[in-house]
C-alpha cells in the first residue's frame, strides 16, 4: 500500500509541477526565446495557457480512456506524455515545438487529475481512501512549491552569471547574459524530468484497479490485486460486493437498452 500511495503522490507532484513550472521559466523565455524567435505577446500567452487548454481537453475524455485501457495504463500514458514533453520543450528551437510540449504537459495533467484519484478510490479500503486523497492533494501543493523553488535556483544562477559578466565588453556581456537566461529556462524544464520518469515507470509496477478488472470479468486478477492492499480475510467479501455492483450496472444498462 505504501508503494501505491507513493506513486499516486508522485502523480500529484507532477500535476503541481505541470501548473507551476511556467512561472519560473517565463521571464527568461520572454527575454531570450521571444527575441531569438520573434515571438509575439499573443504567442507567449498561448504558450502559458496551453497547459490549461490541454488539461481541459484531456479531462473531458480521461474517464473514457481509463475505462478503455484501464486505470494503470492511463496513468502510464499520463506519465509518458509528461516525460515526452520535457525534451520537446527543453530542446525546442521555435514556437511550434514549445507549444506542442506545453500542450502535452496539459494533457498529462488532465489525465492525472482524473485518473489518479479514481485509481485510489478503487484500490484503497474505505478507511484508507481519505488518506490517499489527502496525500494526492498534499503532493500537488508540494509540486507547486517545488516548481517555484526550481525557478528560484535558476534565478540565482542567472544573477551570478550576470554579475560575472560585468567585467566583459558590452557585446560579450550581452551574449553571456543571453546564454545564461536561455540555459535557465531550459534547465527549469529539464529538472522536471526525473519525477516524470519515476511516475511513469513506477505506474508500470502497480496492480490494475480491481473494480476495473471485475467489470472486464477478470475475477482472479481482481482477487490478486485486492490481496496487495487488503487482508486475505476481507478479499472474498469485497470481491463479492464488486461483482454484485458490476452485475447491477450491467442489468441497468440492459434495461435502458431494452427501453
Amino acid at each position: 500500500m505504501r508503494y501505491l500511495l507513493f506513486i499516486a503522490g508522485m502523480g500529484g507532484l507532477l500535476y503541481g509541477i505541470d501548473v507551476g513550472i511556467i512561472a519560473g521559466a517565463l521571464p527568461y523565455l520572454e527575454s531570450t526565446a521571444s527575441a531569438a524567435w520573434k515571438l509575439s505577446a499573443q504567442q507567449l500567452s498561448f504558450i502559458v495557457a496551453a497547459v490549461l487548454l490541454g488539461s481541459v481537453l484531456s479531462s473531458l475524455f480521461a474517464g473514457a480512456i481509463a475505462d478503455a485501457i484501464g486505470r494503470r495504463w492511463a496513468m502510464v500514458l499520463a506519465g509518458a506524455l509528461f516525460t515526452a514533453s520535457i525534451p520537446i520543450i527543453a530542446l525546442s528551437d521555435g514556437y511550434t515545438p514549445l507549444l506542442l510540449g506545453r500542450l502535452l504537459q496539459g494533457i498529462s495533467g488532465g489525465l492525472i487529475g482524473v485518473v489518479v484519484p479514481l485509481y485510489l478510490a478503487e484500490c484503497l479500503r474505505a478507511d484508507k481512501r481519505g488518506r490517499g486523497a489527502a496525500l494526492f492533494q498534499l503532493l500537488l501543493t508540494i509540486g507547486l512549491v517545488a516548481a517555484a523553488l526550481i525557478g528560484l535556483v535558476q534565478a540565482q544562477h542567472v544573477e551570478g552569471a550576470t554579475q560575472a559578466a560585468q567585467a566583459l565588453p558590452e557585446a560579450a556581456r550581452a551574449a553571456a547574459v543571453f546564454d545564461a537566461k536561455d540555459h535557465a529556462w531550459r534547465s527549469i524544464f529539464w529538472m522536471c524530468l526525473t519525477p516524470g520518469l519515476v511516475f511513469t515507470f513506477g505506474s508500470l509496477l502497480l496492480a490494475e484497479s480491481p473494480r476495473w478488472l471485475v467489470q472486464r470479468g477478470r475475477h482472479e486478477q481482481a482477487r490478486a490485486a485486492l490481496l496487495r492492499t487488503r487482508d486475505a480475510a476481507d478479499v472474498d467479501s469485497e470481491l463479492h460486493d464488486m461483482q454484485a455492483a458490476a452485475g447491477a450496472r450491467l442489468a441497468a444498462a440492459a434495461a435502458r437498452t431494452a427501453a
